[in-house]
């Protein structure tokens, strides 16, 4: 029963159910791996949900909300996924690592861009994707995950060994919905629910498992608090042992700090943009008004009741750290990556002039993930 509750709240009735199934099995994706099986399930279950949103809107009002969530969560889950799978290349070495890692990269870039199509009113591009994200994720999972789940097996590594310590150590995330799909489809419960609530520990995932280091400190330790603050309102949103008065006041100070954040960070990367002359700089400043505008929007619906303003607002923030952070700050690094030390001194004389301010926390947040003792 409690399994049918779960299923039902994520909108998957009888027909999907079958759905879902029939094209697991159909297509053979089970590797005999229970957390990858999980997640593949996972990724296969958005893809549908997005193909049935989609389907829903022929000749009615196209639900872009409710198709760009889906989107999100397919580029912010495939990272985490595709994160699980290359610390298990590192832990036993893969002979095509690189490779495989390779591919997952083009993929997360090839969503993105359809993302950023469909938000820009392309909405053709939703059925595209569609198509590529079936015979992509099918044959990735036949051709390369079977291949490294048979090499490992050969090697005599014992992969449930493994994931069990990961799962022991908190390592990973599992949600509640992800647990009863992975039942459904597999009919087996050998994967429970994992609620890893360490923020820095969820900080430092979502930084690797995207590669969002620009390798430029005031940015990348200005980023890493924008995904602090990301994190901290997506536990507390997701809390079963939160109040509602301890959610308000942790979206009051997300919300504020998101608006800090825009003011200091924009400022700063504006500042080197233009001395630098990067020469996407009028557009990348677009963009960062779109950001203000997100977080304005989400703080009035909030204030009006919203009770989903919340959610809303980590899925806005999540999509911005893989758009626009991972993609179009990007370009500045690839800009300035012979200059590093001309930025870095150019920096210094903002700090010391009190353009910039630098804050303990932020700092301290910076050293932890990146290891250095040294930020500006």
């Amino acid at each position: 029963m409690a399994n049918s509750g779960v299923l039902e709240a994520l909108g998957i009735g009888p027909e999907f159910q079958e759905s879902l199934k029939t094209f697991w099995v159909k297509n053979n994706l089970k590797l005999d791996v229970p957390v990858i099986d999980l997640q593949h399930i996972w990724l296969v279950y958005l893809i549908m949900e997005l193909e049935k949103e989609n389907i829903e809107a022929d000749g009615a009002e196209f639900p872009l909300e409710r198709i760009t969530k889906i989107m999100g969560d397919l580029l912010s889950f495939a990272a985490e996924h595709f994160s699980v799978e290359e610390d298990l290349f590192l832990a036993f070495e893969l002979p095509d690592a690189i490779e495989h890692s390779d591919r997952h990269r083009n993929f997360v870039q090839f969503l993105s861009q359809r993302a950023s199509e469909v938000k820009a009113g392309q909405h053709e591009s939703v059925k595209v994707l569609i198509s590529f994200l079936k015979d992509w994720l099918t044959m990735h999972i036949l051709k390369d995950d079977k291949h490294y789940a048979d090499f490992y097996r050969d090697s005599g590594v014992n992969l449930r060994q493994y994931f069990q310590r990961q799962i022991e150590k908190h390592a990973l995330t599992i949600d509640r919905g992800q647990v009863a799909v992975y039942k459904l489809v597999s009919e087996s419960d050998e994967v429970r629910e994992i609620v890893n609530e360490n923020i820095t520990s969820n900080v430092m995932k979502i930084w690797n498992s995207n590669h969002l280091n620009l390798h430029i400190p005031i940015i990348d330790l200005q980023h890493l608090w924008l995904i602090h603050l990301v994190v901290e309102l997506d536990l507390a949103s997701r809390s079963r042992n939160m109040g509602s008065s301890a959610r308000e006041k942790i979206f009051q100070r997300v919300v504020q700090g998101a608006v800090q954040y825009a003011h200091e960070h924009f400022s700063a990367e504006e500042r080197i943009m233009q001395k630098f002359a990067f020469p996407g700089l009028q557009a990348h400043i677009k963009q960062h008004d779109g950001f203000r505008e997100f977080v304005a929007r989400r703080a009035q619906q909030y204030r009006q009741g919203d009770t989903q303003a919340a959610i809303k607002l980590v899925q806005d923030l999540r999509d911005w750290l893989l758009s626009h952070i991972a993609i179009e700050d990007h370009k500045i690094h690839l800009h300035l990556r012979t200059h590093l030390n001309e930025v870095q001194k150019f920096v210094r004389e903002l700090v010391n002039s009190g353009e910039i301010t630098l804050r303990k926390p932020q700092i301290d947040l910076y050293n932890q993930v990146c290891g250095l003792q040294r930020t500006v």
